[in-house]
């Protein structure tokens, strides 16, 4: 199978500013994901999507690969990874005169995600001629033990599902952020998610997903751990 992984990188974050070359464990945030892609037995093609001079020189610098500049309209605030995908999907095809039989999206901030997940994924997906796949991770925060709040006084926010104990609740999952994996007809319908949509559990040691700056040491801490 032709599977094409896509690491999106654009170099306007807000939060934490130049995240996606920001040093984790002395690598580049990026270079984590390109590393796993390297690693990985499924993936065929890896390709860095960016907007950033500086993240694609980084990249190539790292042994990946930064073909295009991404157009400056798909790297704002409120683009989805949607189109980011379904422009890169777009490129290759133009390219290679050809489709990638998948399509695998590693974000960057989920720099601790094994190879073997990655490969996973993309089973999930191949083996049971599914639509797509992604990782997710168990919410031990159960969404029925939640309350609201009005004024100071606590209220159930599912009153309905609070008579049974914690370990009563039904098992939930949130997505880890970390591997999707989809056809590229799902792409092109408009969806990252298809009508077959199967998940793979990941234990949340390789599922942080960096988005503030105690998500960034949590990841150093767990970096450090596996020295």
């Amino acid at each position: 199978m032709s599977v094409l992984g896509v690491v999106p990188a654009r170099g306007g974050s807000k939060r934490l500013v130049g995240k996606n070359i920001r040093p984790l464990g002395g690598v580049p945030l990026i270079g984590w994901s390109l590393r796993a892609a390297r690693e990985s037995r499924e993936l065929t093609r890896t390709i860095v999507s960016t907007d950033d001079p500086a993240i694609a020189e980084t990249a190539r610098a790292l042994g990946g690969e930064a073909p295009f500049l991404r157009p400056r309209e798909l790297a704002q605030d409120d683009t989805t990874s949607l189109a980011v995908l379904q422009h890169a999907l777009d490129w290759f095809e133009k390219a290679e005169k050809a489709l990638p039989d998948l399509v695998v999206l590693l974000q960057p901030t989920s720099p601790l995600r094994a190879p073997e997940e990655i490969d996973a994924t993309v089973r999930l997906v191949r083996d049971a001629g599914a639509d797509s796949a992604q990782t997710v991770l168990l919410d031990e925060t159960h969404p029925t033990h939640r309350f609201k709040l009005d004024g100071d006084r606590l209220a159930p926010l599912f009153p309905d599902m609070q008579k049974g104990g914690r370990h009563d609740a039904p098992k939930i999952y949130r997505p880890s952020g970390s591997v999707y994996a989809m056809r590229p007809a799902v792409l092109r319908s408009g969806r990252i998610a298809g009508a077959d949509h199967r998940g793979l559990v990941c234990p949340p040691e390789t599922s942080v997903d960096i988005d503030t700056e105690l998500d960034f040491q949590m990841a150093e801490c767990l970096l450090a751990r596996r020295a």
